[in-house]
């Protein structure tokens, strides 16, 4: 059974999980917004390289994308999830010589 939120719109009875996490908030997302997003996770991917490639590529990177976690922590709890993620992945690829500038 679902229930009527403030917005007007109808949410899921069990509400979002701790993290945030909505499927129909995700469905109704702009999808320029979406597009925004991408964007940022390519920037943090881009950073997240950074970050292995030296001590000063590092010194670079470190203050931007602890600017980006921060923005990601706040906007969103999955938002700043796929952030993490992102780091991850990228610092792993680029440790394996998968990524190059």
């Amino acid at each position: 059974m679902s229930e009527i939120r403030t917005d007007g719109g109808e949410g899921s009875a069990a509400g979002p999980s701790a993290w945030g996490f909505d499927l129909e908030e995700l469905r109704r997302r702009n999808p320029i917004a979406v597009g925004m997003d991408l964007l940022y996770l390519v920037t943090t991917a881009f950073f997240g390289h950074m970050l292995v490639r030296g001590f000063w590529p590092a010194v670079i990177a470190a203050v931007p994308l602890g600017a980006f976690l921060y923005f990601g922590w706040h906007s969103s709890k999955p938002f700043f999830l796929a952030q993490v993620l992102t780091i991850a992945v990228t610092v792993a690829a680029t440790t394996m010589g998968l990524v190059s500038l």
